[in-house]
């Protein structure tokens, strides 16, 4: 399996500009809060029926904010969702890099491996070797006191070390790449639903919103109308 390199940056990015984002939005609705609070304070220093029509308009821009601050949750559910995903991939990203520790380690394993046959291989050679060219069984003093002294440099254990430390650093990649792979699986997954379910509750939320603004934007209007005449009969029979 291939295994593509894991690159938070835009991922990073994107909650860094979405967090500015949220953190504008609760800006605003504590701006419009206070600015809804000098708006009522007008409407009680005002004439009927100004005040009335005031104080009605009020509480439609309060509803409007209310529904302002729903979507503000619904961004927050979003970036909420990515950030997990950001979690996700950061976990990948980690076994990928213990993934390159073992790849390295089996790499020097391998060469440990390969110095020890190689030795083991010259001292196999050097007894036959012997023994073929002098037609004797055993070999000569000579030889054997060259095989023994490279024998007592490269013991017998040190093959075997080698070769439990190759084998085990082969088990090791094996196992890993079989845990990557599945994390793959699952973030592939993970930023499928991460995406569909974070902007869904988004659009849900933008749904919401547009639908109350419109609906507050007629009812602001309706109350306006009472000033067109501006005689307080009219307000009164609107009323």
């Amino acid at each position: 399996m291939v295994h593509r390199p894991a690159d938070s940056r835009l991922l990073t990015n994107l909650l860094q500009q979405e967090k500015d984002y949220s953190k504008q939005l609760t800006q605003l609705l504590e701006a419009s809060n206070a600015s809804l609070s000098s708006f009522t304070a007008y409407a009680s220093a005002s004439p009927p029926p100004a005040s009335n029509v005031i104080l009605s308009v009020a509480g439609s821009l309060a509803a409007a904010d209310e529904a302002l601050r729903r979507y503000a949750v619904g961004v927050d559910e979003w970036r909420e969702t990515m950030r997990m995903l950001k979690d996700m991939e950061d976990d990948v990203g980690n076994i990928m890099r213990d993934r390159e520790i073992l790849v390295t380690r089996l790499i020097k394993a391998s060469k440990s491996s390969q110095k020890s046959n190689s030795g083991s291989n010259f001292r196999d050679s050097l007894l036959l070797g012997n023994g073929h060219g002098h037609g004797n069984r055993f070999p000569s003093s000579s030889s054997l006191s060259l095989s023994i002294a490279h024998q007592e440099s490269r013991p017998l254990s040190s093959s075997f070390s080698s070769s439990t430390k190759l084998a085990a650093a082969q088990s090791e990649l094996q196992a890993c790449e079989a845990h990557l792979a599945a994390k793959e699986r699952e973030l592939e997954v993970k930023r499928s639903v991460a995406v569909r379910d974070g902007l869904g509750a988004r659009a849900r939320a933008m749904i919401d919103c547009g639908w109350a603004w419109g609906e507050i934007g007629q009812e602001t209007l309706r109350a306006l109308e009472s000033l067109g005449n501006g005689g307080p009969n009219h307000l009164g029979s609107c009323c």
